[in-house]
């Protein structure tokens, strides 16, 4: 789930709209030779993005990345067409398809292993005790996905259930007022619901390869801007080596850019996993692409939740030829 992250304070409310106005302006008539412009919005694994910049991988004469302070804001920024590339969850991704966008997923950035989690009062000890409960939960298309696979775990209904709809950053305080039983979530929010004394009773990890944060691409300037595209995909993974290889220095960098220390960034990323590019090429290429499964799974409870009209055919945005694109 990629709600809004507490690094929106770095920036400041006053910063956003200056930020917006940067997409804004760059959004008009851009000619070929002016940098691609990527919209991100946090997250920790996205982090590697930022890296590439720092470490001179991702110059900005070839690429600027924008840092929005929410997923809703990046989406919309891709929409309109003041971003070529986007960071952006596998049902946003659906969701885009489905109204006819055509783009072309270029990476698989992460999959969520434990980093979306169920988080729970002490009183409930098992899944059956959150019959009656309350669940707070931000309605979003993710959210709901936990929630369907929560429920679906846990033997139980909708109805079984009251739903709270709020965002992350609130439930701290629902859970201080005892507003509610149980929380939808992600890092950070998770380990601070932990600190007060909540538990994770269910998360990603227990359903494992079905939460994707993809690296979407329009598709005009995938098929335009071909080299470059594909040179900011190649550089993603050139990055991830460089974190392999040197795992302190990237610690250390990272950590700084986002105001925690290493061991907080450590516990913020343990549960999210990173595919390495034979693993992107297993999940977006071949014969049978490995992203088909957790798709159609998502379909399904997109179209029983309403938030599809008709099933999304994820193929459409993928490429064949997408190996020559990033090795």
């Amino acid at each position: 789930m990629r709600g809004q992250f507490f690094r929106i304070t770095r920036f400041g409310a006053a910063a956003l709209p200056f930020v917006l106005l940067a997409l804004l302006l760059s959004a008009c008539s851009p000619q070929p030779s002016e940098p691609l412009r990527i919209a991100s919005s946090p997250w920790p694994g996205y982090e590697p993005l930022y890296l590439a910049r720092e470490i001179g991988y991702l110059p900005d004469n070839l690429a600027n990345i924008y840092e929005l302070p929410s997923s809703d804001i990046t989406l919309e920024s891709f929409i309109n067409r003041s971003a070529d590339l986007a960071t952006l969850t596998l049902d946003e991704t659906l969701d885009l398809l489905h109204s006819g966008v055509k783009l072309r997923i270029l990476v698989v950035l992460d999959v969520s292993n434990g980093a979306d989690a169920v988080i729970v009062s002490p009183k409930i000890r098992e899944l059956s005790d959150l019959k009656g409960k309350r669940i707070a939960i931000e309605n979003i298309p993710l959210g709901v996905y936990m929630l369907s696979r929560l429920l679906e775990t846990a033997k139980l209904t909708r109805a079984d259930v009251r739903i709270i709809h709020s965002a992350e950053s609130k439930h701290e305080e629902l859970y201080r007022l005892n507003k509610a039983d149980a929380f939808i979530t992600f890092e950070p929010f998770k380990t601070r619901l932990a600190a007060l004394g909540a538990r994770d009773i269910f998360n990603s990890s227990d359903i494992p390869n079905e939460i994707f944060d993809l690296l979407v691409v329009h598709e005009d300037a995938y098929l335009q801007r071909r080299g470059e595209v594909c040179y900011v995909a190649r550089q993603w993974f050139r990055t991830l080596e460089f974190m392999k290889q040197t795992p302190q220095q990237a610690e250390i960098s990272i950590s700084k850019r986002l105001g925690v220390t290493v061991a907080e960034y450590r516990a913020m990323v343990g549960g999210i996993s990173t595919p390495s590019l034979q693993e992107n090429l297993r999940q977006l290429g071949g014969e049978l692409p490995e992203i088909l499964k957790p798709s159609r799974m998502l379909n399904e409870v997109m179209l029983k939740e309403g938030q599809l009209a008709r099933a999304v055919d994820i193929t459409t945005g993928l490429d064949p030829g997408l190996k020559s694109c990033i090795v």
